[in-house]
């Protein structure tokens, strides 16, 4: 078997600490210095766009129909989103009663669909990011896969400019309405076609000779972010070369652990703080909580799983 990617283990699990620790100060509301946890999301985007072609594309391209493949999608990513869903819906049943709202939204957060009113995934905020991906992957599987480099270089265009035209715009400025979410859709979607793109250009080419710098700059790209605008498009921008750049980075054990818990730390946390925060817990005791829970999840769900792949597996796809 080849290497796996462990650079990119411990890029999702920088961003996923990075989402958690947002959320923990807003939560709680915290005067800690300010994180942007868009930059973290671009860079799950651009991650799916390059794993899911090295992972899939070869096997789309020759049987996999889409619809598999979203069940594929669908069986991966499943069960955190429905554990820490189940304890959002605990949390607000306990605050609101068993209403008929309530049970709606859990039946659509749990096929991965936005609710009907002012908080579209009420249940779990970070679903709306779930959302979209389900809808990425759902072209990517329709479309994507069999379009030459130039239309899809021409795609990521197009999309970039939508998306540039809603950032500039304020349209895409995140708000747990169904409508500040579709305006968000262009700026992942541009994210997640560069990956397909980077995948297809490069490979597991490294770029440069310093994956770990290229961790280190990751981490720092959150706070830089959210000073202005001006940052976050430079983050932006930089986010694909980090990602190339950290491709070469040994296998270390808080690398794959990172990698192993970032999906359902991701998953689970904002639920588990919420309801924290509601039983009067200290911020250091919810974010404990929130650890915690993700372990489990990551030890029944996600252990045995191969995280990225293999060098060897990629090779043998791009040859199909």
């Amino acid at each position: 078997m080849g290497e796996r990617l462990y650079g990119l283990d411990a890029l999702r699990g920088v961003a996923a600490i990075a989402v958690a620790g947002h959320h923990l100060a807003r939560i709680h509301g915290l005067p800690w210095p300010p994180l942007s946890p868009s930059i973290a999301v671009d860079l799950f985007f651009i991650l799916s766009g390059f794993v899911m072609t090295r992972t899939y594309e070869g096997r789309l391209r020759n049987g996999l129909t889409t619809l598999a493949f979203i069940g594929l999608r669908y069986r991966r990513l499943f069960m955190p989103l429905a554990i820490g869903s189940t304890i959002g819906l605990a949390l607000a049943v306990a605050i609101h009663g068993p209403i008929p709202q309530l049970a709606a939204a859990y039946i659509l957060i749990l096929c991965f669909l936005p609710a009907i009113g002012p908080a579209a995934f009420l249940l779990n905020g970070p679903a709306w990011s779930l959302f979209v991906e389900i809808i990425s992957n759902s072209l990517h599987g329709a479309f994507f896969a069999r379009m030459s480099n130039a239309w899809l270089l021409a795609l990521i265009a197009a999309c970039g400019l939508v998306a540039a035209a809603c950032f500039a715009t304020g349209l895409a400025i995140w708000t747990p309405a169904i409508t500040s979410i579709l305006w968000l859709i262009p700026r992942e979607l541009t994210c997640y076609l560069v990956g397909i793109w980077m995948f297809r250009r490069y490979g597991d080419t490294q770029l440069g000779g310093s994956p770990g710098a290229a961790v280190v700059a990751f981490t720092i790209a959150p706070g830089l972010a959210s000073i202005n605008s001006a940052f976050e498009i430079a983050a932006l921008i930089a986010a694909p070369f980090i990602i190339r750049a950290s491709l070469g980075l040994p296998g270390w054990r808080w690398a794959i652990s990172a990698g192993a818990l970032s999906y359902p730390l991701y998953a689970t946390h904002v639920p588990v703080m919420q309801a924290a925060r509601a039983m009067g817990l200290h911020p250091l005791a919810s974010l404990a909580l929130a650890a915690a829970v993700a372990i489990v999840v990551t030890l029944a769900f996600e252990i045995r799983r191969p995280l990225i792949g293999t060098r060897a597996d990629a090779r043998s796809r791009l040859a199909s």
